[in-house]
């Protein structure tokens, strides 16, 4: 039997040994009388206390749910916070559509509000209808439309795609994950290598996040994002029950609108509107030491918000010659992206986009 000792605290020198489980199932009056008629140390019975309560406490914490949880399938996870749904991040082949990128759909706020579109499988649905466009805009996922050539923004090749392989997870947890990736080129060999590091997180404000690190590394010769405004290494489809109903898009400089935001350089950029009579958002974080801070934005009122550097000869063709935006990595050398997902309820100015943007451009 494990025992600990009754010590005098005033000399430090052990008076007798008690047996720990007779210890843990004290009563008030053994401590005051002593045990088996051995006075005990009043402070030797508060360490006592204070002991047994950290051991009900770790095993209490032991057993108790995560926040957050991940639970792996053969083509998805599927994320849940506090026991509720939050999204799906698809990494595999689905049985309606050919594989070429993953993506997380739906993204949902607090109380299960989709807040995205998978306008693939609204297309599916309803293939007539000319309000549904741009099938690859599939709710949250990176992508970028000319890498040495090879589209990798749109689905317009189908099973031809050049497409992002999913290697596999070096890390699956309950606050994130770890992905390998190879961009294929215009041939579909392989020509950059992405290591895609993936971290939720919530604000007391009801605010869900989704940090999205993507770490490039050119496999052989040089790679280059090319200029275009058909990218975003960090985009996202709003739904419909936004995007068709006058959506406010806003910029961290102030500026407010499509035609005011579209191109233009800013921290971050936001778009919210109403979801069955009650305000949401989504914001894009560009975090601060990201190349040629701060991003821009490659914006719509029709629902896509892309954090899209490189498409400047798109943005003015006037200011900026072709190939202005073009972005070369070299081979063997990383370059990093990071940004900031907040699903958010309220609308921007009710989000506290400018706190969160300070918090998260502290921890860079």
């Amino acid at each position: 039997m494990p025992l600990v000792s009754n010590t005098n605290f005033s000399s430090g020198r052990p008076d007798h040994e008690i047996p720990l489980e007779v210890v843990l199932v004290y009563n008030s009056r053994a401590f005051t009388h002593g045990i088996g008629g051995q006075n005990v140390n009043t402070y030797f019975r508060s360490a006592l206390i204070a002991l047994s309560a950290l051991m009900i406490c770790s095993a209490a914490s032991a057993f108790a749910e995560p926040a957050n949880r991940i639970t792996q399938h053969d083509t998805h996870l599927d994320v849940t916070i506090d026991g509720q749904p939050f999204t799906t991040y698809w990494f595999g082949k689905r049985s309606d559509r050919p594989y070429v990128r993953p993506f997380f759909d739906p993204v949902l706020a607090v109380g299960e509000v989709p807040l995205t579109s998978d306008q693939y499988a609204m297309k599916l649905k309803d293939p007539k209808n000319k309000k549904i466009d741009h099938p690859h805009h599939q709710g949250l996922y990176v992508a970028q439309g000319d890498v040495n050539g090879a589209d990798q923004w749109t689905l317009e090749k189908g099973a031809n795609q050049p497409k992002q392989r999913h290697l596999g997870f070096d890390h699956v947890g309950n606050d994130g994950f770890v992905e390998k990736l190879e961009w294929e080129g215009i041939d579909h060999q392989p020509i950059l290598n992405e290591t895609r590091t993936v971290h939720f997180q919530t604000w007391p404000d009801g605010s869900r996040g989704i940090e999205i690190t993507s770490a490039f590394t050119p496999i052989k010769g040089e790679v280059t994002f090319g200029d275009t405004k058909e990218a975003g290494l960090c985009a996202v489809r709003m739904t419909h029950a936004i995007s068709d109903h006058n959506p406010q898009i806003t910029l961290s400089s102030g500026a407010k609108g499509e035609k005011a935001s579209w191109g233009k350089p800013a921290d971050w950029c936001d778009e919210s509107g109403m979801v069955d009579g009650k305000p949401y958002g989504i914001a894009i974080l560009d975090a601060p030491s990201n190349p040629k801070h701060p991003a821009r934005w490659h914006v719509r009122a029709y629902g896509l918000m892309a954090s899209n550097i490189f498409g400047l000869h798109d943005y003015d063709k006037k200011k900026f010659p072709a190939h202005s935006g073009d972005f070369k990595m070299e081979p063997g050398k990383t370059v990093t992206f990071k940004h900031l997902v907040v699903i958010h309820p309220g609308l921007a100015a009710d989000a506290g986009l400018e706190a969160k943007y300070a918090q998260f451009a502290h921890q860079q």
